[in-house]
């Protein structure tokens, strides 16, 4: 559950483009989950393509509380695309727990209204 993780800040290049607001070359370490978004005030469209060799699963979220959704299960090679809604949380997991996860990333909306976070794993 989001609530109950550690929230580090992410350090992420951001190169905006014609077509989009935002690019990433995005690295999530083992058993680790980006979040972008959640505070934004209109739609934003996040696409991608898993440039890694490992499987990495991408939902959604309304805020930290609600139960997330899965929109896909990234294989290496393969791409997504879903268009978040204003306050929805795009949220990338690794599913792998000994190798780091990679993907190029392009997301639209407002970069500056746009947060972005590692969940760092749970420790029991």
């Amino acid at each position: 559950m989001l609530t109950r993780l550690a929230i580090a800040a992410a350090a992420l290049a951001l190169i905006p483009t014609a077509a989009f607001a935002g690019h990433s070359e995005l690295e999530v370490p083992p058993a680790d989950t980006f979040l972008l978004g959640g505070e934004q005030k209109a739609d934003m469209v996040v696409s991608g393509r898993n440039t890694g060799q490992t499987t990495v699963a991408v939902l959604a979220v309304k805020d930290g509380s609600s139960p997330e959704v899965l929109i896909a299960t990234v294989s290496p090679g393969a791409s997504f695309r879903h268009a978040y809604g204003p306050g929805e949380i795009a949220v990338i997991r690794n599913q792998s727990t000994s190798e780091t996860a990679r993907l190029s990333v392009d997301f639209t909306g407002s970069p500056s209204s746009l947060t972005m976070a590692y969940l760092l794993p749970q420790k029991d």
